[in-house]
């Protein structure tokens, strides 16, 4: 009788911890929310075993370290903290029989944990489940020792699926964070292409990642002529910064102890994230820290590095628009330049059958200074006048333009070509500033004296060349125009008569240049003119242009290409 109902006892004791087993099972695996699951761990078998403490562990992402992730009867400051266990045990185990006095061993000796429990998955250690002593510090039966390792077989499932759905949880999360960082973006790359404002653009980075990362402090920087220039700065003064003088950065630099970083420390900064574009870093965002003092993560930099690389795209952009539109309004004064200049060239040439005129010019792509000019003076006398207006663009236009007016106002008033180039001298010094200057030749053919007087202002000296094939260079006169005030020129005097032409030229002739860079030269020129001597002013004219053409390399021209020859004609 007694064996029998010793039998019935322990049938019922066995049916007991299976329905508690059951029930637990039940409430564990009822819920997917990981801390709900370790808080039954901990609590069911507390209160069914009367147990005074207990605490979790899982497993970190590096091996053999884990996590107190919940705990009972115990000081709440434990929760956080990370131990190395070595060599644990591999089913449910006291404590006082672990013969080792390894760190994690005395860890739980130190505040009552009596009894330890893995949680395995299979061959997975996924964490560890430990409890204090019971009530009256009773010692353990092995009957409760078997519970609570069926127990912790049960527990360690249902952890498993826990973690595995806070993991695709977090996915989740990371993925609606993404998708809406990418909306923001989106919004604020529209906003950044509907304007042309440099700042503005500055202003719409800065203060989208101030608002999504919660950060103090926001400085954009752009790489213009090899260093870092300030475009907006937010949450300190523009003074503190007003460029960076650091190499570019290739990725994201967290500020450091280093002492390069000294300066942008001081100033408050925390993160540099460099903004590329095609594979080159054209900028730096620079971040103070976050409001709620948490570190930057990867997702934050990833936020910063796409939008930092739109506003790089946006800011180049902006640079070439900016440079189209310069390019456009040097090209419409380049026109207007050419305009002005081709108006001030006298569209025929005068003559007679004692003397003959041939001119021409050819502007090139950036619009020069170079003039002339053949104005009859009575039935036999000319005065003839080639310059060369140092300088480009509407501003060398402008003074060929004052140049002209000068002449033609006084050489009506002529009696001494070398008086006239000091008054006008005078008038270009007074009226030009004093980067500005020209090369000026100026002479009167006067037919009834077989006669040319001449005054060179530091020009090219242009060539006579007599019929019997002497050529002369005409040097005589002063310095050009407008470098001194007051200045005496000289004037020189040859015989001009039938047979003889004079050739005046700019530098664009003789400083032409081959795909060597050989210039074609004054010596080239002088045999050209030798070689076709007998050749008429018009003829002699085609040759030397079309031979420079023939010789410069490609179409490229430097400079205005003037040639005008005067030749007095055989009766």
């Amino acid at each position: 009788m007694t064996f029998a109902n010793e039998n019935d006892n322990s049938l019922d004791e066995k049916l007991l911890e299976l329905s508690a087993l059951f029930e637990i099972s039940r409430t564990i695996t009822s819920s997917l929310s990981i801390q709900a699951i370790i808080e039954n761990i901990l609590r069911i078998p507390m209160g069914h075993l009367l147990i005074n403490k207990g605490v979790v562990l899982l497993q970190k992402d590096e091996s053999n370290i884990y996590c107190i992730e919940e705990i009972k009867g115990l000081d709440r400051a434990l929760k956080g903290k990370c131990i190395r266990i070595v060599d644990p045990p591999i089913s449910a185990k006291l404590i006082k029989e672990i013969d080792s006095d390894a760190e994690w061993v005395d860890f739980f000796r130190t505040f009552g944990i009596k009894i330890i429990l893995p949680l395995n998955t299979g061959s997975n250690l996924i964490g560890f489940v430990g409890y204090g002593a019971k009530v009256g510090n009773r010692k353990f039966l092995d009957s409760e020792l078997e519970f609570l390792n069926s127990l912790s077989n049960i527990a360690a499932t249902a952890v498993s699926n826990g973690i595995n759905v806070e993991k695709i949880k977090q996915v989740n999360r990371n993925l609606d964070h993404k998708v809406q960082q990418l909306s923001d973006i989106f919004d604020i790359s529209q906003e950044m292409t509907a304007t042309l404002d440099r700042n503005k653009i500055g202003s719409i980075v800065a203060f989208a990642i101030m608002g999504q990362l919660m950060v103090n402090k926001c400085a954009i920087f752009f790489k213009e002529k090899g260093s870092f220039n300030l475009v907006t700065c937010k949450g300190l003064s523009s003074e503190v910064f007003k460029k960076l003088d650091i190499p570019p950065l290739v990725s994201p630099v967290s500020i450091g102890p280093e002492k390069e970083w000294q300066e942008i420390k001081a100033a408050g900064f925390q993160l540099l994230v460099p903004m590329r574009l095609q594979e080159e870093s054209v900028g730096i965002i620079a971040l103070g820290p976050k409001t709620n003092k948490n570190e930057f993560n990867a997702n934050d930099i990833d936020f910063v590095k796409i939008l930092g690389n739109q506003a790089a795209a946006s800011l180049e952009n902006l640079r070439l628009f900016n440079e189209t539109l310069e390019k456009q309004r040097m090209e419409e004064e380049l026109k207007l330049a050419r305009t002005m200049q081709q108006a001030l060239l006298p569209s025929d040439l005068p003559g007679n059958k004692f003397c003959e005129f041939a001119a021409v010019n050819i502007p090139s792509r950036e619009v020069g200074g170079d003039y002339y000019d053949v104005i009859p003076l009575g039935e036999n006398r000319w005065a003839v006048a080639i310059a060369d207006v140092v300088g480009k663009g509407a501003g060398a236009a402008l003074l060929m333009a004052n140049l002209q007016a000068s002449l033609n106002v006084l050489v009506h008033e002529i009696k001494d070509v070398a008086d006239m180039t000091g008054r006008i001298n005078r008038l270009i010094y007074k009226n030009t500033a004093m980067d500005k200057f020209v090369t000026f030749f100026f002479c009167v053919i006067d037919m009834e004296k077989n006669l040319l007087t001449y005054c060179n202002a530091g020009h090219n000296p242009p060539y006579k060349l007599s019929s019997s094939g002497d050529v002369t260079e005409l040097t005589e006169g002063g310095i050009v125009l407008g470098m001194m005030e007051n200045i005496e020129y000289n004037q020189g005097e040859v015989e001009f008569k039938p047979g003889d032409k004079v050739i005046m030229f700019t530098d664009g002739i003789t400083e032409a240049m081959d795909a060597e860079e050989h210039e074609f030269g004054e010596n080239r020129l002088k045999d050209l003119i030798l070689k076709n001597k007998n050749k008429t002013s018009s003829q002699l004219l085609e040759i030397i242009v079309q031979k420079v053409k023939d010789f410069q390399y490609g179409d490229v021209q430097a400079d205005d290409i003037t040639l005008v020859i005067a030749g007095r004609l055989v009766k």
